[in-house]
C-alpha cells in the first residue's frame, strides 16, 4: 500500500530534512525560515510554522512537549521526508506579481512626476522672464501679458497635477 503524501512548505520541507535537526521550537524553525525567506511577514510565517507543526503532530512525525516554558518539537521514528512534498504557494505568487506591477506603477507615476516638476520649473522660468522683459520693455506689455497669464496658468495647473500624483505615489507605498 503506498502512503500518501503530505503537502509542505518547500522550504520547511527542506530545513525539516535536515538530519541534525531532531529537537527545535517553533521559533527557532520561524528563524531558520526566515533566514531563507526574509521578505516574507513575521506574522504569515508564524502561522505558517504553527500550521506545518500541528499537521506534523497530527500525523505523528513530530511529537509535542513542554520543557519549562518551552514548547518543543521531536522528530519520531515515523518521521519520513520522502513522504513530504512540496505545496503549491498560492498566495505567494500572487503577491509577487502584485510588488512587481505595483513598482512597476510607481517607476511610472514616479516618472510622470519628474516630467511635471520639469514642466511646472520651466514655466515658472517662463513667467519670470516675461515679467523681467515687461519691466525692460513695457512696450511689449500687452502683446506679451496673455502669453505671460498663461504660463502662470500652467504653472498653477502643474503644482495641483504635482500634489495628485505626489499623494497617489505615498498611498502605493503605504499599502
Amino acid at each position: 500500500m503506498t502512503q500518501s503524501k503530505i503537502r509542505v512548505n518547500e522550504i520547511l520541507i527542506g530545513i525539516l530534512k535536515i538530519t541534525t535537526l531532531t529537537e527545535f521550537t517553533a521559533i527557532e524553525l520561524k528563524k531558520m525560515f526566515i533566514e531563507q525567506v526574509p521578505n516574507r511577514k513575521n506574522k504569515e510565517t508564524s502561522q505558517l510554522v504553527h500550521r506545518t507543526l500541528n499537521k506534523l503532530c497530527r500525523i505523528g512525525f513530530l511529537e509535542k512537549h513542554s520543557d519549562g516554558k518551552k514548547v518543543l518539537f521531536t522528530k519520531t521514528l515515523a518521521f519520513d521526508d520522502s513522504r513530504l512534498c512540496p505545496s503549491k504557494p498560492q498566495s505567494q505568487t500572487s503577491q509577487v506579481t502584485e510588488v512587481k506591477s505595483e513598482g512597476a506603477q510607481l517607476q511610472k507615476l514616479k516618472a510622470t512626476l519628474n516630467q511635471y516638476q520639469i514642466d511646472l520649473l520651466e514655466h515658472i522660468g517662463e513667467a519670470e522672464e516675461f515679467k523681467r522683459l515687461f519691466t525692460e520693455y513695457p512696450e511689449t506689455k500687452a502683446t506679451l501679458y496673455s502669453r505671460y497669464m498663461e504660463a502662470r496658468n500652467l504653472s498653477s495647473s502643474i503644482v495641483g497635477k504635482i500634489k495628485a500624483i505626489e499623494a497617489c505615489i505615498n498611498a502605493l507605498e503605504e499599502l
